[in-house]
C-alpha cells in the first residue's frame, strides 16, 4: 500500500493515485473493467472476447461458474461447468455485469481488506442487484448496465478505504459527528467528494461514456427519463441511495429514510413502498449469491435484516469441475480427464436443449482449452466461396487467427486430405520444420506443438479443430485424452447435421 505518512505534505488523495499507478493489481483491474463494459453483445465474437476475458483469471472463472450453479440460476440437472454455458444460461449481459462485480469488487478488497470493509461491498453489490431489479421489465441491457453503474458509484468511495483509510474513517466521523452528507464530508477531508473521486477514476480507466455517464451524480430535482441513458443513471442512482439508506439506518428512522428516498426518485423512478419490498427481495437474493460466490458468508452484512426475511441457505448444486492446481511441464492439469469429460457433458446437454451450433463449438473448444492447458484453441473452417480456410471460433490469446488456400502441399492439407489427425510435438524437429506452410512460420511463429483435428462431414474435411502451445510437448496426449477430444469433436459433427 502506498505510504504517505513519510510526506507531511502529501494529500490523502495522493495515495489512492499512486496506488492507481503503481499497485500490482489496479492497473490491470482498470483495464479489464474497461474492456468489459465497452463490450456489446452484438454477435459471437463478443461473446468469445467475454469468455476469454474470464477464463484468463482461474478465481474469475470458479466463482462464476460457482454462481451459474446456484438455484436461482441453474435450468435443469446438469451442473455448468464451462463458461461458455453460463453465458448461454445467464445470458452476455448478466454475465459482463457479474464479472465486472467480481473484477471490481474482489479487486480493490484484496490483501486483507474484505473483513474491515464487509459493510461497503455489501453496500456496493446491493445497489447494483436492485438498479438491476428496477429496469428488469425495460431490456436486458439497459438492466445490466444500470447494475455496472451503480457498482461503480462506490468505487471513489472504496478506494479511500483501502487506501487511505485515516481520511476515510474521519469522513465517516465528520459525517457522524457534524450530520453532514457523505459529499459533503468527503469534500471537507478530502478536498473533493466520492463521486467526483469516482468521475476522475473512471475516466483515467476509460470507461464508456455512457456507464460514466451513468454514475455521475443526479441534479437535486429529478424529472421522468427521456431515454434509455436517462433510465440507466436513475435507476443506477436509486440503487445506490436505498443501498445507503440501509446501511446508514435502522427501525422506525429507516422507515422515514426510505419514504424520503421514493418521494425523491418519484418523478424517474416510481416505486410504491409495497414494490420496493418485493425489488429489495429480488435484489438481497441475487446479493447473497454474488456474496457466495465471492466465498463470503451474508450474515455478516449490515444490511442483515433484508437478507433475514429470506430462506437462511442459498443451496448449490452440483460442484463444476475445476481445473487442478496441479499441472504438469506444459500446464496441463491433473484431473484432464475430469474437465474433458465435463465439457462432454456440457456439450451434450446443450444439443439436447437445442442450443445453436456456434454455442456448442464454443463449449467444445473451451474444454479443450481448460482441459489440456493448451495457449489457444480454435476452430476453422473452409469458405467454399473464397477458396480458403479461416478461424471461426477461438480461446485464448493471441487470437489464432487461420487465413490459407484451400488447395496446397503441406502438413495441413495432407491432414486434412486424408482425415488424420495430426500431433506436433515439437515444429522445430527436422522432418517436420520444411513440410510446414511458409505462412505458419510467420504467422505462428511463437508456436512449439500443435494438435489439428480434421473435422469430417460426408466423407469432405469441411474445416478442423487446432490447439497449439508455446512449448515442446514430449508428452503429447493419452489414449484416454485423444478418444474424448473425438467425441467432443463428434458433438460438433453431430450440431451441424441437424442445423
Amino acid at each position: 500500500m502506498p505510504d504517505t505518512a513519510a510526506r507531511p505534505d502529501a494529500s490523502p488523495l495522493d495515495a489512492v493515485f499512486e496506488a492507481l499507478r503503481e499497485h500490482d493489481a489496479l492497473p490491470s483491474i482498470g483495464q479489464t473493467l474497461a474492456r468489459l463494459t465497452r463490450m456489446l453483445e452484438s454477435d459471437t465474437e463478443a461473446v468469445q472476447e467475454l469468455a476469454n476475458v474470464i477464463l484468463a483469471d482461474v478465481t474469475l472463472t470458479q466463482r462464476l461458474l460457482k454462481l451459474a450453479n446456484t438455484l436461482p440460476y441453474r435450468a435443469g440437472s446438469v451442473p455448468v461447468t464451462t463458461v461458455t454455458r453460463a453465458i448461454m444460461l445467464l445470458g452476455f449481459n448478466q454475465v459482463r455485469a457479474a464479472v465486472v462485480s467480481l473484477v471490481l469488487l474482489d479487486g480493490l478488497l484484496g490483501g486483507g481488506n474484505v473483513q474491515r470493509l464487509r459493510g461497503d461491498f455489501h453496500r456496493a453489490l446491493l445497489a447494483g442487484c436492485l438498479a438491476r431489479e428496477v429496469l428488469a421489465g425495460a431490456g436486458n441491457e439497459e438492466a445490466e448496465e444500470a447494475a455496472i453503474a451503480a457498482m461503480f458509484r462506490s468505487v471513489g468511495r472504496l478506494l479511500v478505504a483501502v487506501y487511505a483509510p485515516a481520511a476515510f474513517d474521519a469522513v465517516r466521523a465528520a459525517m457522524k459527528a457534524e450530520a453532514l452528507g457523505e459529499g459533503a464530508a468527503s469534500r471537507r477531508v478530502l478536498g473533493r467528494s466520492f463521486d467526483e473521486l469516482t468521475e476522475a477514476v473512471l475516466k483515467l480507466w476509460t470507461v464508456p461514456d455512457r456507464i460514466a455517464a451513468a454514475a455521475q451524480p443526479l441534479p437535486l430535482r429529478l424529472e421522468a427519463p427521456r431515454g434509455a441513458t436517462e433510465r440507466v443513471r436513475a435507476a443506477a442512482h436509486f440503487g445506490d441511495e436505498v443501498a445507503c439508506t440501509l446501511a446508514a439506518n435502522g427501525g422506525a428512522a429507516l422507515e422515514k429514510a426510505l419514504a424520503g428516498v421514493l418521494a425523491r426518485f418519484a418523478p424517474a423512478v416510481a416505486v410504491e413502498r409495497e414494490r420496493l419490498t418485493e425489488l429489495l427481495d429480488a435484489a438481497a437474493t441475487r446479493t447473497r449469491d454474488m456474496e457466495v460466490a465471492c466465498g463470503l458468508s451474508p450474515t455478516e452484512s449490515p444490511a442483515r435484516r433484508v437478507l433475514d426475511a429470506l430462506p437462511a441457505d442459498s443451496q448449490l448444486g452440483a460442484e463444476a469441475v475445476q481445473p487442478s492446481a496441479e499441472r504438469d511441464a506444459v500446464g496441463r492439469p491433473a484431473n484432464a480427464r475430469e474437465i474433458l469429460l465435463a465439457g462432454l457433458a456440457d456439450a451434450t446437454e446443450s444439443l439436447a436443449r437445442g442450443a445453436e451450433l456456434g454455442a456448442v463449438i464454443r463449449i467444445v473448444l473451451e474444454a479443450m482449452y481448460s482441459g489440456l492447458g493448451f495457449a489457444r484453441t480454435a476452430l476453422v473452417v473452409r469458405d467454399p466461396a473464397a477458396g480458403v480456410f479461416r478461424t471461426r471460433a477461438a480461446f485464448g490469446e493471441p487470437r489464432a487467427n487461420f487465413s490459407f488456400p484451400a488447395r496446397g502441399a503441406d502438413l495441413f492439407h495432407a491432414a486434412l486430405a486424408h482425415a488424420s489427425d495430426l500431433l506436433i510435438a515439437n515444429v522445430d524437429a527436422e522432418k517436420v520444420r520444411p513440410n510446414l506452410p511458409d505462412w505458419f512460420a510467420r504467422d505462428f511463429a511463437a508456436t512449439r506443438s500443435f494438435l489439428l483435428m480434421p473435422l469430417v462431414l460426408n466423407g469432405k474435411a469441411i474445416g478442423f479443430f487446432y490447439a497449439d502451445r508455446t512449448m515442446v510437448d514430449d508428452r503429447g496426449l493419452a489414449p484416454d485424452e485423444l478418444n474424448l477430444l473425438r467425441t467432443l469433436r463428434n458433438q460438433v459433427v453431430l450440431a451441424m447435421r441437424t442445423k
